[in-house]
């Protein structure tokens, strides 16, 4: 699990790199007008905004150096007066040697730069998908989980779908070749497989599971019919969520099924107009098995919200077309989704404003630059409470 977690955030680093690459452009065309001592607004908006951004999400990705000097720039570039040309040239310049010193080299943890606690650690292992979901008018309608039953032996799985049920949409497979075809086209949001099946082993099984769009982070349980430690390494090895032994009591499995599934039921919307942002947050709420979906600006999650109902909404303050005011305001006034908690997010970190956001609707309140872990913490004590409510 863990070469699992850090080969995830050796790709969130990277993407981060090309995200880098498309502000660097933007700083350069700001250099250029200081250099040439005209800097027009389209040029000096575009890299002010960019610098925000970068001195917000900067210390997420590990980059605390690279955060502070997007602060200075931007405040630079906010100074509303005449501006000192040698002095913004001397602050872009810096911004744009040391964005491309960090895309010259591995990011990865080890690096002094590299001080991001939750790109370091990982508190939940990374293996739930989201469970499926039904639109309906306003709102959504959650369809029951699926379980997908593998087993040759009838009687196993007779007795499993007995205690499930009730709660969950069950099918059944009598073999690898079955279960590979159901998996496919269903779906399902959690597999039980035995460990030897007639046509193939369960950690083969897992692995053709772990290669397909859409099944590669379902969690698989495995009954296992050997005591053997090694065989249980194996079956981790290619993917296998959790291992139990072979026994007449089922209980046990039935209860750490239903401790899985609850935990695909949960839904966050994601609305931040930066992508670094949302990838982030993003990567983390899916590595504590929550679902996510994300909006780029109020606009576009409004319009989400005319057709979802997510369990959480993360709502940047400050976003073009429709700033997250304007946005916590409109779903105050829907019935349907007043009851949604909304955690704040915000640059700015005023205590008078804190209480003006919280007394107009909003649950919670998270000042950039944040740590991801803490912001999902916090999000997942506001869902419990949501559900205890309920």
């Amino acid at each position: 699990m863990k070469q699992e977690f850090e080969k995830e955030h050796r790709k969130a680093v990277q993407n981060y790199m090309d995200y880098l690459a498309v502000a660097r452009s933007k700083f350069e065309a700001a250099l250029d007008a200081l250099e040439n001592r005209f800097l027009s607004a389209e040029v000096g908006v575009a890299a002010r905004d960019m610098a925000h951004k970068i001195s917000g999400n900067a210390l997420m990705y590990g980059f605390p150096v690279l955060g502070d000097i997007a602060k200075e720039f931007e405040n630079f570039l906010n100074a509303g007066k005449a501006p000192n040309w040698a002095q913004g040239q001397t602050l872009c310049l810096k911004l744009i040697n040391r964005i491309d010193t960090i895309r010259g080299r591995t990011n990865m943890p080890g690096h002094a730069e590299f001080e991001s606690a939750s790109l370091q650690h990982d508190p939940t292992p990374d293996r739930w998908k989201t469970g499926s979901i039904e639109t309906e008018g306003y709102g959504v309608k959650r369809q029951m989980p699926s379980v997908l039953l593998i087993d040759g032996e009838t009687e196993t799985r007779d007795k499993l779908a007995d205690f499930l049920a009730n709660d969950y949409m069950i099918h059944a497979a009598d073999s690898a070749a079955m279960a590979m075809a159901l998996a496919v086209n269903l779906k399902p949001d959690l597999i039980l497989t035995s460990q030897q099946l007639p046509d193939m082993t369960g950690p083969d099984m897992t692995r053709f599971f772990r290669q397909v769009d859409g099944l590669e982070r379902i969690p698989v349980v495995m009954i296992m019919t050997s005591d053997n430690p090694q065989d249980i390494v194996k079956a981790v090895e290619a993917g296998v969520t959790d291992c139990f032994e072979q026994t007449s009591d089922l209980q046990p499995i039935v209860n750490h099924i239903e401790e899985l599934l609850e935990k695909t039921q949960h839904s966050v919307l994601i609305v931040d107009d930066d992508k670094a942002v949302r990838d982030l947050l993003k990567s983390r709420f899916e590595s504590y098995g929550i679902r996510v979906d994300t909006a780029s600006d109020g606009i576009e999650g409004l319009e989400y919200l005319q057709h979802e109902k997510p369990d959480l909404i993360v709502l940047d303050r400050m976003m073009p077309r429709l700033e997250g005011g304007a946005v916590l305001y409109q779903i105050q006034q829907e019935v349907n989704l007043k009851s949604i908690p909304v955690m704040l997010v915000t640059a700015m970190n005023n205590r008078d404003d804190v209480i003006t956001w919280l007394e107009r609707g909003a649950t919670d309140y998270i000042t950039k630059p944040f740590n991801p872990d803490e912001v999902v913490l916090r999000a997942m004590r506001h869902l419990r409470t949501q559900r205890n409510a309920a």
